[in-house]
């Protein structure tokens, strides 16, 4: 017979098991562009619920059954950190020319796990497929003992070194869009923040958990209590990601360039960044795309066919420019030109037709381009209107490789 700590722990297993694949669920239908960034997170998830399933494997068929699966359970715990790294480095638009090495960490570690279940089922088989309770300690085994603190203390220098490089990134990618100042960056800003949070309770919540199986013969209660506060950070992440100020990106558009997604080379060839600077000029004419108010980078690389990395790099290494510099230029651009020919209209009526949210940040952007305010720049070209031309006099030089 189950007892009552046992029938709450696997409540709460299976609860949280159902959480996450409601989170799933959620990032899957943001659609195919959103995946390329969302994949991380679902990854998250997956080995996030292995934690959830350790306790109803254990449960429902024993020691033995569990060990066997060991490998495969404890190995995830490998992808946590990592898969969260890689979802802010990729929202950022900085994701690593080959991220999949970060998972390295997980196959290795489900060799070793193996290997020390082997010597588990080697010298305790008869004891554990007879039914009886295993528990080993230095003083039983100190072998075995040994072997499992290592791979724990390996696991938590592990998940310390993700958690820190989480925090830079997210302190980047936070200072960013604070520059930018405006209404939807802000909110942007603040929802980082929790998802950050959330991701940090939950890596926190697993090394505490670890520490407490360490020190603890009765595991129920810490594992019950630490699964709750999974189960708690799911349902805060649920709503966090389901009430977004943006999406990670839209349904995926043809547009001729696929064949760069892809990210093999660290450096593109001059024929892949002159498609992908033929595509900006595109969109920088077409009167609609740049001008969009909650533009981000993973929305306009997807707009040209490319991924977040490919832009940016692009953006930094041929034109010069950081994607909010690219995106503030055509704007101003735009502005300046309207100044001069609709001197009835108010500065942020103009300002809001070109994707700024602010009059301030109008000024600000506009100031940065052009070295005056709005207001000085419009009386400057109705006094002298042959003394303003853009394209020469502010920098605003055609989108072009640069040695084209």
């Amino acid at each position: 017979m189950f007892e009552t700590i046992d029938i709450l722990s696997f409540m709460i297993s299976v609860t949280g098991m159902v959480q996450a694949g409601l989170l799933l669920l959620v990032l899957r239908n943001e659609g195919t562009s959103a995946w390329h960034v969302n994949r991380w997170m679902g990854i998250f998830l997956l080995a996030l619920s292995m934690s959830f399933a350790r306790d109803i494997v254990l449960l429902l068929g024993g020691t033995a059954v569990a060990l066997l699966l060991e490998p495969l359970l404890f190995s995830a715990y490998f992808a946590l950190a990592p898969a969260v790294y890689l979802y802010f480095r990729e929202m950022s638009g900085d994701l690593p020319d080959r991220p999949w090495l970060h998972m390295l960490a997980v196959p290795l570690a489900c060799c070793a796990v193996a290997a020390m279940m082997v010597m588990v089922f080697i010298r305790y088989g008869d004891r554990l497929f007879g039914g009886d309770p295993l528990h080993i300690t230095f003083d039983t085994d100190f072998d075995l003992s040994l072997v499992a603190t290592g791979l724990l203390v390996g696991l938590f220098v592990f998940v310390s070194v993700y958690h820190i490089a989480l925090s830079r990134v997210a302190h980047r990618y936070t200072k960013m869009l604070k520059a930018k100042g405006d209404h939807d960056s802000l909110l942007r800003r603040r929802w980082v923040r929790g998802v950050v949070l959330c991701l940090h309770s939950a890596l926190v919540a697993f090394v505490l958990s670890q520490l407490l199986q360490m020190v603890s013969r009765d595991m129920h209660w810490s594992n019950m209590l630490v699964n709750l506060g999974f189960v708690l950070v799911l349902l805060r992440l649920n709503f966090l990601l389901a009430s977004q100020p943006f999406r990670t990106g839209n349904a995926h558009e043809q547009t001729g360039i696929n064949d760069l997604r892809p990210e093999r080379r660290s450096v593109m060839d001059e024929y892949q960044t002159a498609q992908i600077c033929k595509r900006l000029e595109q969109v920088a004419g077409d009167g609609q795309t740049l001008f969009d108010p909650l533009l981000t980078m993973p929305k306009l690389a997807t707009r040209i066919g490319v991924t977040p990395n490919q832009l940016s790099h692009t953006l930094n290494n041929v034109l010069g420019q950081s994607f909010f510099e690219f995106v503030n230029s055509v704007r101003v651009h735009r502005a300046a030109g309207l100044l001069c020919a609709e001197h009835d209209r108010t500065i942020i009526d103009i300002a809001m037709e070109v994707g700024f949210n602010s009059k301030s940040t109008f000024n600000l952007a506009f100031k940065r381009v052009t070295g005056m305010t709005p207001s000085h720049y419009r009386t400057q070209a109705i006094t002298k209107p042959d003394g303003l031309d853009l394209s020469t006099r502010f920098g605003l030089t055609p989108i072009t490789p640069s040695g084209n």
